[in-house]
């Protein structure tokens, strides 16, 4: 854009003193323009590294312990950094604007229904080996495996989930009023039962008759528990990460508190996927098992 010119001023350009005013990262439109980043590239070679040290090491490869873990540090050190970004963007430059919360809502919830897509991958493969097992005569689980117990700890962290459900909405209340005090322990609450459900699961994994090897029963039991215990360790970290944010005041103005949204939706999420877990993957098998078929 072209500037004038006046007797002993020298004006700049329109754009160029637009941008010294806003610093270049306030959004003049409303919307967000993202400065250039190197996290992404970097995000994505750390769990493209991870996932080639994992099949590597269960093909039997040339996995080192070094491989995994420089892979390791890269993709938590980036994604450590990228969150610490947008979390200034978000609360030190108001960056998120009305509209640009829009927008991010909108992404946030087309990631989990790819994420939803994910187990029904997961799901398939389970639905179709049971029940191809059944109408061919044969048990599922099949023999000698015997399935895990439903009544127990798996019962027990479905009642973890649905409490820390009402938890979680609870949080998201007392956040979209601002009510910071009110806000910590809800928060803590969430985080306590993420840890709880994982030691359980754990102690689950510990005590089963059977392994991920044993047939294809263990490997899509595993494989489907495991894929959601994943989600529980990262809902944790995320509601964690959103019990500090609320300790140091970052959600008491509008629009900078899209973090414990997505926080929320993402724990619901969870929630949910568990419950067709628990009925599924717990209850069916053993219903077969004892005889009392549940399909």
């Amino acid at each position: 854009m072209v500037g004038f010119s006046f007797k002993g001023f020298n004006s700049v350009p329109f754009s160029a003193g637009m941008g010294s005013l806003s610093g270049g990262r306030t959004p003049r439109t409303g919307y967000h323009l993202v400065d250039p980043s190197p996290w992404p590239i970097m995000v994505s070679a750390g769990v493209m590294n991870e996932a080639a040290s994992f099949i590597s090491f269960v093909h039997q490869g040339h996995y080192t312990l070094i491989n995994f873990i420089c892979a390791t540090w890269l993709l938590l050190s980036s994604f450590y950094s990228w969150m610490m970004d947008i979390i200034t963007e978000a609360t030190y430059l108001g960056c998120h604007t009305s509209l640009v919360a829009r927008g991010l809502k909108i992404g946030f919830s087309l990631f989990l229904i790819s994420e939803a897509f994910f187990f029904v991958g997961f799901f398939w493969a389970w639905f179709h080996s049971g029940i191809g097992n059944l109408s061919s005569g044969c048990m599922w689980p099949p023999r000698p495996v015997i399935p895990v117990y439903p009544w127990g700890a798996p019962l027990f962290n479905t009642a973890v989930l649905l409490a820390s459900g009402a938890a979680v909405t609870w949080a998201h209340r007392a956040v979209a009023i601002h009510d910071r005090e009110e806000a910590m322990l809800p928060l803590g609450l969430c985080v306590l039962a993420g840890v709880v459900f994982l030691r359980f699961q754990l102690g689950e994994y510990r005590a089963a008759s059977f392994s991920i090897a044993d047939s294809v029963y263990g490997s899509c039991f595993y494989m489907l528990t495991g894929l959601h215990g994943s989600h529980v360790l990262g809902g944790t970290l995320f509601l964690a990460a959103m019990w500090v944010r609320n300790y140091f005041c970052h959600f008491i103005r509008p629009n900078r508190h899209m973090g414990v949204v997505f926080a929320v939706w993402y724990w619901h999420f969870v929630d949910v996927i568990w419950l067709i877990v628990f009925v599924w993957a717990y209850v069916w098998p053993y219903k077969n098992w004892v005889g009392d078929k549940l399909l």
